[in-house]
């Protein structure tokens, strides 16, 4: 059999990048959608008060709507870095800053589905050090992902949407961080949480768009 046979169906790098980036976006934001809707009709709901991990923290519907589909989507968005890293170096990214790129992407996914796999309610220090893991680990991963798209001088939106993740990324996580200090309360930290999930949810799109169609 000839190595370029053409019997299995290619699909090619970009298509393929927007395809999970896309299966991605919609796991993510359904599962957070659906299991919003399902808190809200039996629980004070507002995004300055209401943490995500206090959905994934309720009992019955939106403990397993939120933690099944955030499981779900943390695999496919490691698989995006793949595809994204690969994407890199077909431009001409170099390998160390590949290898660092899939390397913090480990423990940034493994935070990612620690804080679903262990809710507050079950063990609380597993929950928090998976979201510290997840936060800090993001904003060190979206930087070098921001630093290699300026080098490789690729469309601005793509930097742009990186670093905007970092800074969201940073401010929530250093609050979450003080919380009970300094005159930060528990519900100061909220609203961040939500504009960084969307945030993320923003540059997962504005990739699979733009790379997705070189």
């Amino acid at each position: 059999m000839s190595m370029h046979d053409t019997r299995f169906p290619q699909i090619a790098l970009p298509a393929l990048l927007r395809i999970v980036g896309l299966i991605g976006a919609t796991l993510g934001l359904s599962g957070v959608a659906l299991a919003t809707l399902v808190y809200a009709a039996g629980h004070d709901f507002s995004i300055f008060n209401t943490y995500l991990s206090d959905i994934g923290n309720t009992p019955k519907w939106p403990m397993v709507l939120f933690n099944t589909m955030m499981l779900m989507a943390a695999p496919v968005r490691y698989a995006f870095l793949v595809l994204l890293v690969l994407s890199f170096a077909a431009m001409g990214g170099g390998r160390v800053m590949s290898t660092a790129l899939l390397v913090i992407g480990v423990p940034v996914v493994l935070g990612s589905a620690g804080m679903s796999a262990f809710p507050a309610s079950s063990d609380l220090a597993l929950h928090e050090g998976s979201a510290m893991l997840y936060f800090f680990g993001t904003v060190v991963l979206q930087t070098l992902i921001g630093v290699q798209e300026i080098r490789l001088r690729l469309p601005w939106p793509l930097a742009i949407t990186s670093l905007s993740v970092v800074v969201i990324y940073l401010v929530f996580a250093v609050l979450l961080s003080m919380v009970g200090k300094a005159g930060v309360t528990r519900s100061t930290p909220v609203i961040w949480e939500w504009a960084a999930f969307v945030s993320l949810m923003v540059w997962l799109i504005v990739h699979s768009a733009i790379l997705g169609r070189r």
